[in-house]
């Protein structure tokens, strides 16, 4: 939990200690290793994409811009967030599939991640490779004490995107795969109302919205299940920077919560001024994807789409990984 003024204390998750995420640095060799893993594996992505789809980006040259301006750490001012929606299990790494060669071999200028631990980090193999890869695990509240909003990820994601580092963080809000009609969006989650609103500097944030990775990957597909689908039509649009001022009023309303709490920890966490200050940096958030995915000429969300009541509701969920109206959705990947 960020103090107001820039340290952010981790809270541990919602019930004991928080294992040891490796945030950057180490040994020359971990770095070769972390930049191999990398840089091999958005390079198959580029490979897979180009040789078995039809991929479209937009917005890609004014974002690339802006990564390269962010290369020296040491002339950043602020953190880097994009959000997007969540379509596939193969979303990240392939929506970065056209980073340049030169990021690539510069761990510092890549994003970090967020992923599942009881599927990215099941073992020793998978648990090296996507921390060497820049994924940190997220905890499901309903499998582990660990999870919710106040998880060692989300502190880690709020160091990350504060000083020294000023780092790159994509985070998918939705928390899981959501693959609905029109690419309509779920409700979004509070950990990414902690980043815009604790970060010691208020982050830049770019909303991304995908399309046709559903279709590479679709829930519902059969046997070989872990075989992608190919010939595909798959577009990311890469949208411009948020206007600071989006964050500017609800991070002065954040501040107000800190000084009123005077240190009470669970106060931050659940009093009723820090619970609808999040709700509401969320649907901000969630706004600035959804006008981009409106640019892109889809039709307007049904109603009740982005409210979490609509999820629970009685009768919503017919039987696992669909919904009743039509959606599939699967834990995130």
């Amino acid at each position: 939990m960020n103090n107001g003024g820039g340290g952010v204390v981790n809270s541990g998750g919602a019930g004991g200690g928080s294992p040891n995420i490796q945030i950057g640095g180490g040994s020359l060799l971990r770095r070769i290793a972390s930049t191999g893993v990398i840089a091999g594996t958005v390079l198959l992505s580029r490979l897979f994409l180009h040789t078995t789809q039809t991929v479209e980006y937009e917005g890609l040259d004014k974002f690339l811009e802006l990564l390269r301006s962010r290369r020296e750490v040491a002339g950043r001012k602020q953190g880097l967030v994009t959000v997007s929606n969540h379509i596939s299990v193969l979303d990240d790494p392939l929506i970065f599939a056209p980073l340049p060669l030169p990021l690539l071999l510069h761990p510092p200028s890549i994003r970090y991640s967020l992923g599942s631990h009881d599927l990215c980090f099941r073992n020793a193999l998978t648990s090296t490779y996507f921390t060497l890869g820049q994924v940190l695990p997220t905890y499901r509240l309903h499998k582990s004490p660990l999870g919710g909003p106040f998880q060692p990820a989300i502190n880690a994601s709020i160091s990350l995107l504060s000083h020294p580092h000023h780092a790159w963080v994509h985070i998918f809000p939705e928390g899981r795969v959501h693959q609905k009609r029109n690419y309509q969006m779920r409700y979004f989650r509070w950990g990414v109302s902690r980043l815009l609103l604790e970060a010691d500097v208020a982050p830049l944030v770019v909303p991304v919205f995908i399309t046709g990775l559903d279709e590479v990957m679709h829930e519902a597909r059969g046997w070989p299940r872990f075989l992608p689908s190919v010939g595909k039509k798959v577009k990311v649009c890469f949208g411009e920077p948020v206007d600071a001022a989006r964050w500017e009023g609800l991070r002065r309303e954040w501040k107000e919560v800190v000084k009123e709490a005077a240190g009470d920890m669970q106060v931050l966490k659940d009093g009723d001024k820090a619970v609808e200050l999040r709700i509401r940096t969320a649907w901000e958030v969630r706004m600035a994807v959804s006008e981009l995915r409106k640019r892109l000429g889809f039709p307007e969300e049904e109603e009740g789409a982005g409210l979490v009541e609509t999820y629970k509701s009685p009768g919503m969920r017919e039987k696992q990984g669909k919904l009743s109206d039509g959606a599939w959705e699967k834990d995130d990947a």
